[in-house]
């Protein structure tokens, strides 16, 4: 298969000029760098030599008032346009192009400035888009971290679920991160396809500029018509000449026909853009920042579960601006939730059931 060419192109304002989202909220980032010399000082260099962050409790004042079942439906913001667009067409090419569509066209929703709060193992959040799709998330598990999703389209167009677990460590002056799991979208007509994203790394941690980059290769799979699809950001990481070479957030990548029980793939087409710029099939643009898309936000349900993440105090506390009544209720949640993991803990064992860490 010949080489696929790396291609540039003009980038939303907000992109660092070697790649990646420039973070420009000077503030917020003053207020976690504090917090992680302080970690530092408390648990010494093995912070940032890889030590996971989803066990390490952050402080109100460097969160958003959101809690991360809230903050992961930003990337599907354009959910109601282009799963719609997949679910309309029966070419499963057309299809799969929509579906990756989807899938990057909401990567530049989902770079913030702050963190938002980590759900409390059972909690929910239940909501609806404007075209009558619904959202559903839950978490299911605290340690590790993982939420289950579900997307119902209007009149079940498609269905797109699945769970990630969230991981997060410190690399240096840099923070690496990934949701692993799958990403599943189905369509009415028993249409399949199942994709994966890539690293996140949030560079400049504790100093220099605070850079978010997408990093790896995401994937796209239809097994039911033998189609393939990945991509790879910043492909010319390993070029000789940085001169010569594409801005981090740039991918190339492509289609493929894939033949079952082999190896084999046959290249459809070819596949460039840039998560913070545009995605172009065979040099046909499916989605652009300079479309002016609505980017559409869940609105949470009138009546949902009372473990909707609405009631949480903390962060409904930190809406309102009182951080030291913010910081007692998420001290108070942590607790309950501590003490709740050791219950669940000691009924397995006195049950001879497999002790698991939730």
């Amino acid at each position: 298969m010949a080489e696929i060419p790396t291609k540039t192109f003009e980038r939303m304002p907000e992109a660092a000029p070697a790649g990646g989202f420039l973070v420009n909220d000077e503030k917020a980032i003053a207020d976690q760098r504090g917090v992680v010399w302080e970690l530092i000082k408390q648990l010494g260099k093995a912070v940032t030599e890889g030590a996971s962050l989803t066990r390490i409790a952050i402080p109100v004042n460097v969160a958003e008032p959101r809690t991360y079942l809230q903050r992961i439906c930003d990337g599907w913001c354009y959910a109601p346009i282009f799963l719609t667009k997949a679910a309309q067409t029966s070419d499963p090419i057309e299809r799969l192009k929509w579906v990756i569509t989807f899938a990057v066209s909401g990567l530049s929703n989902t770079v913030a400035a702050k963190k938002p709060f980590n759900p409390v193992i059972g909690e929910t959040f239940e909501a609806t888009y404007e075209d009558g799709t619904e959202v559903y998330c839950e978490q299911s598990s605290h340690h590790p971290p993982i939420t289950n999703w579900e997307v119902i389209g209007p009149d079940n167009l498609y269905h797109f679920y699945g769970h990630g677990e969230l991981t997060a460590s410190f690399r240096g002056n840099s923070v690496r991160g990934r949701q692993l799991g799958a990403h599943i979208v189905e369509f009415q007509d028993g249409g399949k396809i199942e994709y994966h994203l890539p690293d996140i790394w949030v560079r400049g941690v504790m100093w220099g500029d605070r850079i978010l980059e997408y990093d790896g290769e995401m994937t796209f799979k239809d097994a039911g018509n033998n189609l393939f699809a990945s991509f790879k950001f910043n492909p010319d990481a390993e070029g000789w000449f940085w001169s010569a070479k594409a801005p981090n957030d740039h991918f190339k990548g492509g289609i493929f026909k894939t033949t079952p029980g082999s190896e084999a793939k046959q290249l459809i087409m070819p596949i460039h853009g840039s998560w913070l710029s545009c995605l172009e099939f065979g040099g046909e643009k499916t989605w652009t920042f300079k479309h002016d898309l609505v980017k559409h936000v869940p609105n949470p349900v009138e009546t949902p579960l009372p473990s909707d993440c609405r009631y949480r105090e903390d962060s409904n506390a930190l809406k309102g601006g009182d951080l030291e009544k913010a910081a007692e209720w998420k001290r108070i949640l942590e607790e309950k939730q501590r003490a709740e993991s050791k219950l669940r803990k000691q009924y397995a064992e006195a049950h001879g059931f497999e002790p698991r860490e939730h």
